[in-house]
């Protein structure tokens, strides 16, 4: 479904699912997903970041863009 794009529906009810449980940790092993989503709704190919302290306003600003992209969706 195009309302989903760059994204599948399950990608999406899966993106959902994991933003869920997110507050102020994202664990290791969905930071790869979550750059790759990101990358794909942003249109860019940025390198993935560290997972080191440094990094943290990436891997915020990642996440708040993955909000945004649930939210304005599931309106």
């Amino acid at each position: 479904m195009e309302k989903y794009l760059p994204l599948s529906e399950s990608e999406f009810k899966e993106l959902k699912n994991h933003l869920e449980g997110i507050k102020a940790f994202l664990p290791e092993h969905l930071m790869t997903p979550f750059w790759s989503w990101c990358n794909r709704i942003r249109g860019e190919r940025v390198n993935q970041p560290c997972s080191c302290k440094s990094s943290a306003r990436h891997w915020g600003q990642c996440v708040e863009d993955l909000r945004k992209f649930i939210r304005e969706r599931s309106e």
